[in-house]
């Protein structure tokens, strides 16, 4: 039994460890990046201000971080390739690292798949945008290890819940608040006249959610979509029979 625990306190150093070389939440890293020239500090509201004001382009904005696997094969494989749908004087894009807490490598990945986009990180103290924050990885490290298992406010850290939905919302207020960005990348489709394109996704249990289209559902170049209307993706499994399947 010792033995299992200690393997368990091992292997979960070893991860924490090999993760801290990548998602620093720390003030020392905080400094680093606000000090980077390379990227521009953004609160929430000055995003929905700089998107709003653009009213002759449409505009993607792309939420991501440089630690992200499924953000890196976008940067490599899918924005590329939907900016090459587009003339660029038709569309904008805008990218931006959802937290500080990775944003230091941001620069290296965007040289290295050529995105030249203006690059923004999210600096906000409201508390309904709060990163989480310590004061340095030895405190990530030990509350881990010795409370593993409890929410980040049961380990003492203020952190705001829903941050990205709350992100999402502030930026592209819709009629119908926004319920399913529990992730990232995140990409918001807006036309000229600040219309979000939308997608209600139905679950395999029937479950029902709301949220901005993602540009790698798409199969047509975003100047071409119908911000008017939402679009409805299922994932029910289909009913068949010899007249056909629903």
């Amino acid at each position: 039994m010792q033995r299992t625990k200690l393997t368990i306190v091992v292997l979960t150093a070893v991860l924490l460890f090999s993760s801290c070389m990548m998602e620093k939440p720390t003030v020392k890293n905080y400094r680093r990046v606000s000090a980077m020239p390379e990227l521009t500090p953004i609160t929430v509201e000055q995003l929905r201000q700089l998107i709003a004001a653009d009213t002759t382009h449409y505009k993607v904005v792309v939420l991501t971080s440089p630690c992200c696997g499924y953000c890196v094969l976008s940067m490599r494989d899918v924005y590329p390739r939907k900016m090459a749908e587009c003339d660029t004087s038709l569309v904008r894009w805008y990218f931006v690292v959802e937290s500080y807490s990775s944003a230091q490598y941001a620069d290296e990945l965007y040289r290295t798949y050529h995105i030249d986009s203006p690059r923004y990180w999210i600096d906000d103290t409201l508390p309904q945008y709060q990163p989480l924050m310590v004061k340095n990885m030895w405190t990530v490290v030990w509350n881990l290890l010795w409370h593993y298992g409890q929410s980040f406010e049961g380990l003492g850290w203020e952190v705001a819940d829903n941050r990205l939905n709350n992100i999402v919302n502030a930026i592209a207020p819709q009629s119908q608040t926004i319920t399913s960005v529990d992730g990232i990348p995140t990409t918001l489709l807006l036309d000229p006249r600040g219309r979000m394109k939308c997608t209600y996704t139905i679950g395999e249990d029937g479950t029902a959610t709301f949220g901005p289209t993602d540009i790698r559902d798409i199969s047509i170049p975003v100047t071409e979509l119908d911000y008017s209307t939402v679009d409805t993706i299922s994932f029910l499994p289909k009913v068949c029979t010899p007249d056909g399947c629903l």
